[in-house]
């Protein structure tokens, strides 16, 4: 009973009238309310609990979502064109398809959070939890992953040429078809990875952790270095 009463929690209902009436929504309980198709460009909603909601195809361009919670919700083809998620919860939620150019998620918890297909580039994930993290097919050009938590995150078919993931183990995940062109992986632990195809040079590895590792200036595999 208890299950079912906490995923049966509502909105309230004047939050939502006075996040449509003034743009400005902080600390507000939205708990599944349907946002989608909905306009909040340059919104406040700090610190607010948008869990379980519905925000396919909405517009939250330049919005301040710090410190929101987007557990579990739902935001296909939605736009997060250069929005502040600093700090946020997003573990579950759905982003395939969504719009995160430029957006910040520095510190933010992503377990298990999808965004495949997103266009995602220049975001900043420094310092984010991405524990099985989906990022299938994303455009992911320069984004910024540097002392992340990106445990069995999975990289498939993504573009991240130019990307900075400095200080962060990336050897328990998926990079199959990936692009990772004159991506800098300084500090961090590449082992078991194969970077032969892809335009890199050794002072994109300063100072990681390399064993069992193919790259394009060797034709052996490095047993281990560093």
């Amino acid at each position: 009973m208890l299950l079912y009463s906490y995923f049966s929690l509502s909105f309230e209902e004047k939050h939502l009238a006075q996040l449509v009436r003034t743009n400005v929504c902080i600390s507000c309980d939205l708990t599944n309310a349907n946002l989608s198709k909905m306009n909040f460009t340059k919104a406040n909603l700090s610190g607010s609990n948008l869990s379980y909601a519905n925000l396919s195809s909405a517009d939250f361009s330049y919005s301040d979502l710090s410190f929101v919670s987007l557990v579990k919700s739902k935001a296909y083809i939605a736009n997060f064109n250069n929005a502040n998620l600093e700090g946020a919860n997003l573990s579950e939620a759905k982003f395939n398809g969504a719009n995160l150019f430029n957006a910040n998620l520095m510190d933010a918890t992503l377990i298990s959070t999808v965004f495949s297909k997103s266009n995602a580039q220049e975001i900043t994930l420094d310092g984010s939890h991405l524990k099985y993290t989906k990022f299938r097919g994303a455009e992911l050009m320069n984004a910024k992953f540097s002392g992340s938590y990106l445990t069995m995150a999975d990289f498939s078919g993504a573009n991240l040429t130019g990307a900075v993931m400095i200080a962060i183990d990336l050897s328990n995940s998926v990079f199959v078809s990936a692009k990772l062109d004159n991506v800098n992986f300084r500090d961090s632990n590449v082992s078991g990875m194969n970077f032969a195809k892809f335009s890199l040079k050794k002072t994109n590895f300063i100072n990681s952790v390399m064993c069992d590792v193919f790259v394009p200036w060797s034709e052996k595999k490095i047993k281990c270095e560093n």
